[in-house]
């Protein structure tokens, strides 16, 4: 089994963040479904062995995920579960930011908040891809395979790289809380980022959308909020507070909106839901 992150190959690296490479034993009982609270993610994914149901808490409604998916911005809760008669095996594909828009070449916003068949939006080649895999002689050549067909893709890429990109790659980094500006940096939020980008803020505001499929301040708290998650699971015995404060939120509360918002339950409840993940319960 393996749970891993996979660096792309140097050429890859400014469009390809890392590939996802996942092969499970899947056991029913052992497997709850997987609390996915929104985070800066864009993806192509192979579900070479065994799919995927998207749950929504809000609307209530489970849909199963197509074998070959393109997967936009997220900005709410989705619950996974596994649908596998012996293991599960996936490898996805996770963007660096503005890269789907690069390959695709339609405004990310089209995508946000969607699980989309991959073939309908890119091409049939994916089922290709996706046998190629199935038929692999292990997990190195599987990666090949995927990078194969991602140097295909790209290379025909002719959208030239904008600061926004960059920009992007920034906030992923270090989320900005834009009422406050970010402590021990020398900006004030929005302005600041759209002078980076030569463009006015009304501007900036609408490419930003554009090629990250939300807007700044938006892609900036679930950035934040989604890095407190991350700390929080490496730092157990910190208490709330001193997250929050660490991560640049006024308060407790203030920290509990984002999570009611992103993740729909208390920090406490999705810490709980997290520890029960299929990579953490066979240690991973």
């Amino acid at each position: 089994m393996i749970f891993r992150a996979i660096r792309p190959c140097p050429a890859l690296q400014p469009y390809i963040k890392n590939y996802l490479l996942v092969n499970l034993v899947y056991h029913p009982v052992d497997f709850p479904k997987t609390p996915y609270p929104a985070r800066l993610e864009q993806a192509l994914v192979f579900f070479v062995r065994g799919l995927i149901t998207s749950h929504d808490p809000v609307t209530g409604k489970t849909v199963p995920i197509a074998a070959n998916a393109l997967f936009g911005q997220q900005v709410s809760r989705l619950d996974f579960q596994c649908i596998a008669k012996t293991d599960f095996l996936m490898v996805q594909v996770v963007f660096q930011p503005g890269a789907l828009y690069h390959l695709l070449g339609i405004p990310s916003t089209e995508l946000t908040g969607v699980f989309c068949d991959g073939e309908s939006v890119l091409s049939s080649e994916l089922q290709t891809v996706n046998d190629q895999l199935a038929n692999a002689n292990d997990y190195t050549e599987m990666i090949e395979r995927v990078e194969q067909y991602m140097v295909s893709k790209l290379k025909k890429v002719r959208r030239e790289a904008h600061p926004i990109d960059r920009i992007g790659k920034l906030l992923l980094d270090n989320p900005v809380p834009f009422s406050l500006g970010w402590p021990g940096l020398d900006w004030p939020g929005l302005d600041w980022l759209a002078g980076q980008a030569n463009l006015s803020p009304r501007q900036f505001e609408r490419k930003f959308s554009e090629r990250m499929g939300i807007g700044p301040k938006l892609y900036s708290r679930i950035s934040r909020f989604f890095q407190t998650i991350t700390y929080k699971e490496r730092h157990p015995d910190q208490d709330w507070l001193t997250v929050a404060v660490e991560f640049g939120y006024t308060d407790y509360n203030h920290l509990a909106k984002d999570f009611k918002q992103f993740a729909h339950v208390t920090p406490n409840v999705l810490m709980n839901e997290y520890a029960q993940r299929p990579e953490i319960i066979v240690n991973l």
